[in-house]
Order: structure tokens, then C-alpha cells, then sequence
């Protein structure tokens, strides 16, 4: 895959793009053609900043083209991992309301490379795609049902607005301010739902 790198990569790239030759797509721009994406191994701590040229994309897959995830989760791995095992409840509750969604983190790179990426350990990640304002209690309640409908794995949901993402659990819990992450960076922001160049730029803990 080419791949151009901010620093040497680590010995653990090569071999893991040999054997998964795909990349995740990073928040940020598309800049000379370039688009900024990681590299992501077997465990946690295996996550590698790269670019990516766009002439060089031999196939792309959106969260929301995984959510027809029926017919290619083997049940053993269902049983083996409880995100994989939350996932057809938690898309029961998205899919009746009519949300925009998809599964992403290990799960969703599990689905769609078909590497054994996801452990008995994993959250459930799904970014929800809302393109008007969610009203607090609607999070809440939204909230409050993915959670129970995903026990016993952990979920985290990404509420992703125009202006970018907000984690659906701290904008449902009504704080005077939440962490938006942009484009520019992580911001702290009274009203995600208003951009706000102004707001507070933060730097997140690795």
C-alpha cells in the first residue's frame, strides 16, 4: 500500500498491511490529494498516523454500508465477542427510529476487512449521523436504550454534526460544555450544534 508516513513506522505496519491492506480515514482535510488515515494493528496501542493518496484507494467502505452485517458475521464470532453479539439489537433500536448510522472502531474494520479485530473486550462504536439538532431529551432517551439494548459490552456512540463530532453520552448529560472533535482539532463548545471559531482548542491526551 503507499502510504507516506509522518515518521518511521513502527515494525509492526508492514507485516499488519500485508496481511489487512486497509487503512482508516482520519478526521481532517483532503489536502494536495492526500488524505490523512491510520494504520490500525491487533491491539490498542498499534495506531499509526499516515496519508493516503486518492489516485491510490483501491476500495472505500462507510460506516453506514455496514450495517447489512447479517450475512457476513460468523456466528462464533458473535458468541466469542459481545459488541459483535449487541450489534443486531443496537441497530433494531437505530433502524426503527430512522437514524443514519453505522458501526466503526474495531468492529466496524472487523466487518469490513473481515479481520478478527474485535475482542471480548471491544466497546461497540457506531457513529450516528445527524444532520439537525438532536434535542437533549431525545439523546437521553436514545442514549439511555443503547445502552441497556448493548449490555453487557460498552458502547460509545459519535454524534456526528456539520460542524463535527460529539460524544452522543456527554451531549445527552446536558454539560455546560462539551467536546466537540473538528477538523482544526478538539474544541470545547457550549452549543455543538453552532459553529463556533471561537471556542476553546483543546489537546487531547493521547
Amino acid at each position: 500500500m503507499a502510504l507516506t508516513f509522518y515518521d518511521p513506522a513502527p515494525a509492526w505496519v508492514e507485516p499488519t498491511l500485508k496481511e489487512t491492506p486497509w487503512v482508516v480515514v482520519r478526521r481532517g482535510y483532503v489536502q494536495g490529494g492526500m488524505i490523512p488515515v491510520g494504520v490500525r494493528g491487533m491491539t490498542r496501542a498499534q495506531r499509526f498516523a499516515a496519508l493516503l493518496a486518492m489516485a491510490d484507494i483501491a476500495e472505500q467502505v462507510s460506516p453506514e454500508e455496514l450495517t447489512d452485517f447479517r450475512s457476513v458475521l460468523q456466528p462464533t464470532r458473535r458468541d466469542a465477542v459481545p459488541a459483535l453479539a449487541a450489534l443486531a439489537r443496537v441497530a433494531l433500536i437505530l433502524e426503527r427510529r430512522g437514524y443514519r448510522w453505522g458501526p466503526s472502531g474495531s468492529v466496524g474494520f472487523e466487518l469490513a476487512t473481515g479481520a478478527a479485530t474485535a475482542t471480548a473486550s471491544s466497546d461497540l462504536d457506531v457513529i450516528l449521523r445527524q444532520a439537525h439538532r438532536l434535542e437533549s431529551h431525545e439523546a437521553d432517551a436514545l442514549q439511555a436504550a443503547l445502552v441497556e439494548a448493548a449490555a453487557p459490552a460498552r458502547i460509545d456512540v459519535l454524534l456526528e454534526m456539520p460542524h463535527g463530532g460529539v460524544s452522543l453520552a456527554d451531549f445527552a448529560a446536558r454539560q455546560a460544555h462539551v467536546l466537540v472533535r473538528t477538523p482544526h482539532g478538539a474544541r470545547l463548545v457550549g452549543d455543538p450544534w453552532i459553529a463556533d471559531t471561537s471556542s476553546a482548542l483543546i489537546r487531547e491526551v493521547p
